[in-house]
Order: C-alpha cells, then structure tokens, then sequence
C-alpha cells in the first residue's frame, strides 16, 4: 500500500519530498545514486526549491540523473523535460556532464527507446533481471498517467523492454517512456502530485484501479510515497 503524505501546500509537499530522498541519498553510501526525473509544471516547483534552498545541502557528486520520460522534440524546444531541467536546475548547480543522461528527444523514437534501454540496462545494477533505479520521482495526471504512460495504453506497462515510444492521446505527440515493470522494480517510488484538480484523480489511483497506469504502480510498488496538498 502507498504512504500518503498531504501537506497544506504544494510547497510543504516539495520540502517533505525532497527530505525523503535526501534520507534516500544518505542511505546509499557504497555506490552512486540513480535518480530518474519527470518533467512538467510539478516538478519544475520542486526543481526550483532544490536551486534555492537545498543546492548547498544535496550531494550533487553522488546523483547519477536519468530522465522518466521525454517529449519527442530538440532540447531546446519548449517542452523539452531536458530542456526543462536544464534551464531551472542542472545550469546552476554543480552536477557534471558525465553525470547527467539524457533521452535524445531529437533522434528516430524507436531508435533512441531502444538507445537508452540499452544505457539504462548499462549503468544500472541488475535486480530480477531488471535494471533497479535507487529513486524513480513520478507525477499523476488528471487522466491518471503517470511517465507518459497513458489509458488505454496498458501493454506498456508490463512491456519487455526498459523504455518504449508512447503516444500523447490528444495531441499524438510521440514521447519515450520508462515501462512499467523497471518502474516496479525500483528501489523507491516517489510521486509527486499537487493541485486541487488532481483530487479526484489522487482518490481513484490510490485505491489501485488498473484502468490508469498511476493506479496500476500504486498497487503493486513494493516502496512507494506519495507527496500531495490534497485532503486525502
């Protein structure tokens, strides 16, 4: 079953997060720390609070940053999650190239999936034939998708390999998507979810309905946290 953590404000959520992972860092002493980010509103908030207030106090030198997801454009384009990231976090902090590895949003989808599958697979220690990230952060959306995961899109979420081409289903944009199943088997599972529009939304997924893939991880993540403002 996933802790819920309800703040009165999104800004109390991003302060309790972002403790937790320090708890996180600070327990994985013999080896980097492989954090997967999302991108989107919520996150930039979060990100913002890490350059203003923690860049002195988390340990840059140890985060090994991968991305859940990753709109299909350059990133320098506008909804780029790189691009993002980039611009609010990974430019004023001292975090090394090396360090940071990003999806080719810009490169062939299909190509670039199979691309960072392979990275992933690469850097990451292996857990029951899966690559085990030590911290996945995760958003909801108002439909219930969660890494560009969306209904109706239920094969991605027990699909074979790491990362795969999904599609936006209004829009038809084409992004690439960590998969269900290394989702599942990461060390820890963090959503981060804030807004009064998402109330709704927060009380279907964390009663486990299938039918949205947040609601799907919810249920079976072996650790998994949630970090609202909603009243639940």
């Amino acid at each position: 079953m996933i802790k819920i953590n309800s703040f009165s404000t999104s800004l109390e959520a991003a302060h309790g997060l972002t403790k937790l992972l320090l708890e996180q860092i600070g327990q994985c002493t013999e080896k980097d720390f492989h954090l997967a980010l999302s991108g989107g509103s919520t996150p930039a908030a979060l990100f913002q609070l890490w350059v203003d207030q923690y860049k002195e106090i988390i340990p840059w030198n140890r985060l090994q940053l991968y991305w859940v997801d990753e709109r299909c454009v350059p990133p320098d384009h506008p909804e780029s999650n790189f691009g993002m990231t980039k611009r609010i976090l990974l430019d004023k902090v001292p975090l090394s190239d090396l360090h940071i590895h990003r999806i080719h949003g810009e490169d062939c989808p299909e190509e670039e999936a199979k691309r960072y599958s392979a990275l992933i697979d690469d850097l990451l220690i292996k857990r029951n034939t899966y690559p085990e990230f030590d911290c996945i952060l995760l958003g909801i959306g108002v439909d219930g998708h969660t890494s560009s995961l969306f209904p109706g899109q239920q094969y991605l979420l027990t699909y074979a390999e790491t990362y795969a081409v999904s599609v936006q289903p209004q829009t038809g944009q084409q992004r690439i998507a960590l998969t269900g199943l290394p989702i599942l088997h990461a060390h820890k599972v963090i959503f981060f979810a804030t807004g009064k529009e998402k109330l709704a939304i927060l009380k279907e997924v964390i009663k486990g309905e299938d039918q949205y893939p947040a609601g799907y991880i919810v249920s079976r993540a072996a650790d998994a946290e949630l970090f609202t403002d909603c009243p639940l």
